[in-house]
């Protein structure tokens, strides 16, 4: 439901004060009312950079689920909008303790790398309001889990990004200090800049049957810069994933306004292979992969057990690239609200717990995160290795990772096998950061298929 009054205290509502005509018995000064908004707007500009925590993708409440970012028509596209052009991102998420919430959002500006931009105050990068309301939300409906879903849109009426570059959105109701939910996203500035890619085989024999290389070009007329591998940032996502992101590569070659990126050794992923599927739109019938399905006050879905791919020949068939879409077939007119929830199993057999390194579930259902809740945790007795999350119905891509100890950056080749055939998603960032400039602007984004 759509409630256009503000929300006050623990669910209480007031009504917008309207405006009045000014009583000059009751008016402060024109300077002290000016001092007053300068020392809110700096004191608040003050705290963003304050706040403790970092630019991810988080969930800091383990009552709140599904969270979903993403440009409104296209729910599986990653959150970038064009700056001033009318798009909109559109956030959501349930929240499992039905109590009815004051939840706010704010946004923070970042550099191409993700660190705080610093060299700016909030209204440089921020038209409106410094926060906003998430005043749009709705009750579950014929689900046997109850949640409410909240709803907001950025820009919003009260706010808006004022300049391009990567931003985090925070959602809180304590304050912004205290975050609940952190995602990014990205604005990018309509400019002159194209990027020619496509994806190819590696050069490298030894590695021409495992991965996959980005050959591209950046064409920049109109700009001018005296260093361009200072002043130009690079940064490259293979299936929205960020622990492997290939960040702030050097042109091989500089023509003039274009700066080329074509056989660079560096610039190389694995290709990997095709996402495995959960496919739990319907809760009344098991699909392919799903050994069971158990009722037991709550949704129980068991998975079969998932073998390791490492030495077995490419298969081709489709998939998401690790993408999730919320979906109930199971006689739903509106999913974001019908859609029920169940705790899903994975599990992957072993003899023997497997030493140097961890387990992780990839992919949109875990965040693509490298985090405990996603970890795949050895059962000696069991001789397996298992997961167990809270997913909302629907259908889900997912592959295992093995992090080696002390590292940061999975291995998908590990247990899912590596083949330059893979179908994957590639996304080119491009920033400028004349040296005159105060922040990165996103200046060009790109996507491309290794099968384009």
């Amino acid at each position: 439901m759509r409630n256009e009054r503000e929300r006050t205290g623990k669910g209480g509502f007031q009504t917008r004060p309207s405006i009045k005509t000014r009583n000059p018995k009751l008016e402060t000064s024109s300077m002290n009312r000016k001092l007053i908004i300068i020392f809110s707007l700096l004191l608040f500009s003050w705290n963003l950079f304050a706040w403790d925590f970092p630019n991810e993708n988080r969930v800091y409440d383990p009552n709140i689920n599904t969270v979903l970012l993403y440009k409104d028509g296209f729910e599986m596209a990653m959150p970038v909008i064009a700056l001033n052009s009318g798009e909109k991102l559109k956030l959501s998420f349930d929240d499992l303790d039905v109590s009815l919430k004051n939840y706010h959002f704010t946004i923070r500006h970042c550099t191409a790398d993700w660190e705080t931009t610093n060299d700016l105050l909030t209204t440089d990068y921020i038209d409106g309001m410094q926060d906003d309301q998430i005043d749009e939300f709705d009750y579950s409906y014929n689900t046997t889990v109850e949640y409410i879903h909240y709803t907001a849109f950025i820009p919003s009426r009260y706010l808006k990004p004022r300049i391009s570059g990567n931003y985090l959105l925070i959602v809180y109701i304590e304050g912004p200090e205290a975050p609940l939910i952190t995602r990014r996203f990205m604005v990018v500035e309509p400019t002159s800049v194209s990027v020619d890619a496509r994806v190819v085989r590696s050069n490298e024999p030894l590695e021409s049957y495992s991965k996959q290389q980005i050959d591209f070009t950046v064409s920049m007329p109109g700009f001018i810069w005296s260093n361009p591998s200072r002043e130009i940032k690079i940064t490259i996502l293979q299936n929205e994933r960020w622990d492997n992101a290939i960040r702030n590569p050097k042109p091989r070659f500089v023509r003039g306004s274009e700066l080329d990126f074509t056989f660079d050794p560096l610039l190389i992923f694995n290709g990997g292979n095709e996402f495995r599927a959960l496919d739990m739109k319907s809760l009344r019938y098991q699909t392919e992969n799903i050994r069971l399905i158990e009722w037991d006050y709550e949704y129980h879905v068991y998975m079969l057990e998932d073998y390791s791919r490492a030495r077995k020949n490419y298969t081709l068939y489709r998939d998401i690239n690790g993408r999730k879409l919320i979906q109930n077939e199971d006689y739903a007119t509106n999913s974001a609200i019908e859609a029920d929830y169940a705790w899903v199993h994975f599990s992957i057999p072993s003899s023997s717990m497997i030493p140097g390194g961890k387990f992780y579930l990839m992919g949109a259902l875990s965040d693509y995160r490298i985090a405990p809740p996603n970890e795949m945790v050895f059962d000696p007795q069991a001789k397996r290795y298992s997961c167990t999350l809270y997913l909302k119905q629907g259908f889900y891509d997912y592959q295992y990772l093995f992090v080696p100890d002390g590292s940061t950056v999975g291995d998908v080749s590990f247990f899912e096998g590596n083949h330059w055939e893979t179908e994957n998603q590639y996304t080119i960032f491009v920033y400028w950061h004349p040296l005159s400039g105060l922040y990165d602007q996103l200046v060009a984004v790109r996507d491309i298929n290794s099968r384009d």
